[in-house]
């Protein structure tokens, strides 16, 4: 019975040697891990703080293009509205200056009364005289349409 109790305590030791050793091998793998996921969640926070603050200064550096480029077409805007309505100005200037002076409307009316036009001719070149009267712009218009319609 000795020798079956001198296998058994060998048995029981080794056992023990066996379970203490793996069990040191697992804590160390588990504390690797661990030393393993803190790095890595660092490294994956720190990666996050980069990005946001790229995504923030992008951001920023777009809003300022927007701003400055819609400033620009403001401007260019309305430049162009001030150039528009100038243009538009110096032309209804001309356009009064060059007006013949020669332009009696109840004259034109007369002779297109007295013409042996039809009446929806007649009624259109009317119409076309009141506008020239209204609008010096008009009056070369219908002095020339009086005249082509008359045979002048």
């Amino acid at each position: 019975m000795n020798r079956n109790v001198a296998i058994a305590l060998v048995v029981a030791i080794l056992a023990a040697g066996g379970y203490w050793y793996f069990s040191g091998q697992q804590q160390a793998a588990m504390e690797q891990g661990e030393a393993a996921a803190t790095a890595t969640t660092e490294a994956a926070s720190t990666a996050a703080a980069a990005v946001t603050e790229a995504a923030s200064t992008a951001a920023a550096a777009v809003t300022e293009a927007a701003s400055t480029a819609a400033a620009a077409v403001t401007e260019a805007a309305s430049t162009a509205a001030a150039a528009t309505t100038e243009a538009a100005s110096t032309a209804a200037a001309t356009m009064t200056e060059a007006a013949p002076a020669a332009f009696d409307a109840d004259a034109m009316t007369a002779q297109v009364d007295a013409s042996t036009l039809d009446d929806a001719t007649k009624t259109t070149l009317k119409a076309a005289i009141s506008a020239a009267k209204a609008n010096p712009a008009l009056v070369q218009g219908a002095m020339d349409q009086v005249k082509k319609a008359l045979g002048m």
